[in-house]
């Protein structure tokens, strides 16, 4: 029996390693010497142990098997902390002051293009993409744009090019967002059936949804079982992303509804078999009374508090500060007080939302 189960666990392991991103654990310079024997490039994570977004690519992306693929194609991948070792030394030398920066050198050690901050799987895959094209230089993505070229490549492109001057621009960032969210659907909106199936354009899918209801949406989850092989566990967890997105936003308060539009949700719900496990059950409790009785809301919130999951029980705090906002002081101690209620049991994550809540629920005169 040893001999059999043992190479299935190496077997498993092997799967495992090719279907992520191979960061080696070596220096700096044998890195660029492996690049050089390889042919390659070199990528570089510079990372700090504190930074947030650097952990969510770790966990989240860099794992991924389109993103393993595709880095160790084209990479010799390497992390370095940037408070620790040579990295301090290297984050000097190509003047970092942001994390995640994402460095890509040639094996002269200059500089080819960098990102900074996270992003998601396909956008970070198609951003990296784009910076070893030649022809993705954003002047020459945006004219080809400018004099109608709206080939799937000059699209993925162009858009991710928006995004990022968007990301930029924090003032006008919804607004621009909203433009791009826009002509991405224009886009998709132009195409065949059989080209909307093409994985050539899961990017649309990936990162252009704002919600359930736009016209991408509404087709991936009416064809899940009409995407190629390939692209399938991709568009479920992409589905199974969107929904949850979109339950965070009605506990949140970021978005209005009906209970006709709740009842919606819910046959979704039913339908895609998302919540067979009953995950999305509290939830839906408490959004069946969020626009009626503010005394039964709140108490619902009391009850059900702790059998939501991390992520709702944020959303449900900030629902609660967003309802309440403009009650009355009486209505809005009740609704602060299920919160101060649950301090004790929270982590340190957690008591900075609940804090923000409260305040916003405790303030004078708000």
């Amino acid at each position: 029996m040893k001999k059999i189960l043992f190479p299935a666990i190496c077997l498993m392991m092997t799967i495992c390693l090719q279907a992520q991103t191979n960061f080696r654990e070596i220096s700096f310079d044998q890195a660029i010497a492996a690049a050089k024997a390889e042919n390659k490039l070199v990528f570089v994570d510079v990372m700090t142990s504190w930074c947030g977004p650097c952990k969510r690519m770790a966990s989240d992306v860099f794992p991924q098997k389109m993103v393993g693929d595709f880095m160790n194609q084209h990479f010799v991948n390497i992390k370095i902390d940037a408070e620790k070792g040579e990295g301090i030394g290297i984050a000097k030398t190509y003047k970092v002051d942001a994390y995640p920066t994402f460095l890509i050198l040639k094996t002269d050690k200059s500089e080819m293009a960098r990102l900074i901050g996270g992003r998601s799987a396909e956008t970070f895959v198609t951003e990296v993409e784009r910076m070893l094209d030649p022809m993705g230089s954003p002047d020459l993505v945006k004219d080809l744009y400018s004099k109608g070229d709206r080939t799937t490549k000059v699209m993925k492109y162009y858009a991710s090019i928006m995004m990022d001057e968007a990301k930029n621009d924090r003032r006008h960032y919804e607004e621009k967002m909203n433009v791009v969210y826009d002509l991405v659907i224009d886009y998709f909106n132009g195409l065949t059936d059989a080209q909307r199936l093409d994985p050539e354009n899961m990017f649309v899918y990936a990162d252009y949804l704002r919600s359930t209801e736009d016209s991408p949406a509404k087709f991936m989850t009416k064809n899940v079982n009409k995407f190629p092989a390939e692209s399938k566990q991709q568009i479920l967890d992409i589905i199974k992303r969107l929904y949850e997105g979109e339950e965070y936003a009605l506990l949140s308060g970021g978005k209005d509804f009906t209970l006709e539009s709740l009842n919606i949700f819910k046959k979704e719900l039913k339908q895609l078999k998302l919540n067979s496990d009953g995950g999305y059950d509290n939830s839906l409790k408490l959004l069946e009374v969020f626009n009626g009785d503010s005394n039964n809301y709140i108490q619902m919130c009391r009850q059900l508090f702790n059998k939501l999951n991390k992520t709702q029980q944020t959303a449900m705090m900030q629902g609660l500060a967003k309802k309440f906002a403009t009650a009355d002081e009486a209505t809005k101690k009740a609704a602060s007080r299920v919160i101060r209620e649950q301090l004790p049991d929270m982590d340190y994550e957690m008591i900075g939302t609940a804090f923000y809540a409260i305040m916003d629920l405790e303030r004078k005169g708000h």
